[in-house]
């Protein structure tokens, strides 16, 4: 089963008087329990593709679909709904509330989305336990390290349920033990709990442990053979 589907996507926008192609004819498909990597130079529109894919933005051009729902058709509220419900998302920034518990922060969208404490705080716990910190529930963000904190981020996107996972350089702000951890906490996700994952990374260490991986340069995917696209990404040390 496809979870995702890009097709023929483009994204244009004006940037000081410029016309700039960031995304240009993007076709791709993410099946149901795979863990995609999207890899890059800076400017390359990663970013840019991954914010369109989860629908966060809207394409100049192209379809993306989602479950089979195409976006496009969504009005504002619909769409919000969707990505609130259906799309987990984790970024380089672990955009914790320091005032709140993991526990805490793991519940929050679920009860802003209607959920009873109760249950938000049930659905926390479980996810806190797939990312294997229900010890640490009752800890602020300040008193867990980076690599604990994005793994709360991690457990905060699964507490919905979600068809799929986006990760925006999960490991970007991370030591080289807490990438580890993130990087083993993704790949399990697929392996033993079937999550779809996409990924956009510079760390080849997270391109490595995806099941499929895709170049990106100059806004389309590079097709070139692999040799050809060497991509300048700083080499990860354990």
């Amino acid at each position: 089963m496809n979870v995702l589907e890009a097709v023929g996507v483009a994204k244009s926008f004006a940037a000081g008087g410029l016309h700039v192609d960031a995304v240009r004819g993007i076709d791709l498909v993410v099946r149901q329990g795979e863990m995609l990597a999207i890899v890059g130079p800076s400017g390359s529109g990663k970013s840019t593709l991954l914010g369109i894919l989860g629908g966060i933005d809207t394409p100049t051009a192209g379809r993306v679909l989602l479950e089979g729902t195409d976006l496009a058709t969504l009005g504002d509220n619909q769409r919000t709904l969707l990505r609130r419900r259906r799309i987990g998302f984790v970024f380089q920034a672990f955009n914790l509330v320091p005032t709140l518990t993991a526990a805490e922060n793991v519940a929050l969208p679920l009860e802003l989305d209607g959920v009873a404490e109760a249950d938000a705080h049930r659905r926390a716990v479980e996810s806190l336990a797939l990312v294997d910190l229900a010890q640490r529930q009752e800890h602020l963000p300040a008193m867990l390290s980076g690599g604990e904190q994005q793994r709360v981020a991690v457990a905060r996107a699964l507490a919905i349920g979600p068809a799929l996972l986006l990760a925006d350089e999960p490991t970007g702000n991370l030591d080289s033990l807490g990438s580890l951890q993130v990087i083993r906490l993704l790949r399990d996700l697929v392996d033993q709990q079937g999550q779809t994952v996409v990924v956009v990374t510079h760390d080849m260490q997270v391109a490595s442990e995806a099941d499929r991986l895709i170049r990106m340069r100059d806004g389309r995917i590079d097709t070139r053979p692999a040799a050809a696209a060497a991509i300048e990404i700083p080499a990860w040390t354990p």
